[in-house]
């Protein structure tokens, strides 16, 4: 498909030669926003790419004290992550908001060492105002660096994994309350630990063209 990048290349490369300001918001081990609660201890790791987190699915989580989706009528969030063949079924390691407004990054693990994403995202309680977009025979090995992107319109929800489209609801999108707070490693519930690493995670104010994502080296 012509996806591959050189190591992290996303839509900022375009704007240095073009002059053009960056409309992105990234999280990384060396920048994020203030921490409201920390679990246990995440480490930061090296890696190729730069320094990650690394989480390991027992207690290890952060809270920031930001939701920086509200009041977006579209968005991208991407995740650079790597997810271990060693960790539990059930994998939520980005929650955005609040537990009735939420946008939901999460994996399954299955016995064979492969996962598969599952882009969540909840605009109120009722259950019609929510979609879930998993394919359990979308797998991928785990062990592996992979670009997470969920593309959020009032034209719908898609999911990728490197740029490769997993699935797609017909759910308009509308902004989240600012409420709440994210957290990075597990479910704001504390269910569903996280274990594998993470190298950023990405925000754009606008709904990307795959070919404008951040991508890794394959």
């Amino acid at each position: 498909m012509g996806l591959k990048r050189i190591a992290l290349i996303g839509l900022c490369a375009a704007a240095v030669s073009c002059a053009q300001p960056v409309d992105y918001v990234e999280w990384t081990p060396e920048s994020h926003p203030a921490i409201l609660e920390q679990c246990s201890e995440p480490q930061v790791v090296q890696t190729p790419m730069g320094p990650a987190w690394s989480f390991d699915g027992v207690d290890d989580a952060f809270y920031f004290d930001s939701v920086p989706t509200a009041g977006l009528d579209e968005l991208t969030v991407e995740v650079i992550f790597r997810q271990s063949s060693d960790a539990a079924f059930e994998q939520r390691f980005l929650h955005i908001g609040s537990m009735d407004n939420r946008i939901l990054f999460e994996t399954r693990v299955n016995p064979d060492s492969s996962w598969y994403f599952d882009a969540f995202v909840r605009l109120g309680k009722e259950k019609e105002q929510s979609a879930v977009l998993i394919d359990p025979q979308l797998c991928h090995p785990c062990d592996e660096w992979y670009a997470l992107a969920f593309v959020l319109s009032k034209n719908g929800l898609a999911s990728y994994v490197d740029g490769v489209e997993q699935k797609r609801s017909e759910l308009a999108f509308a902004p989240l309350i600012n409420e709440g707070c994210t957290s990075v490693g597990v479910r704001q519930n504390k269910r569903c630990w996280f274990k594998g690493e993470i190298l950023k995670i990405r925000f754009t104010p606008r709904a990307l063209d795959p070919s404008e994502f951040v991508y890794v080296e394959k």
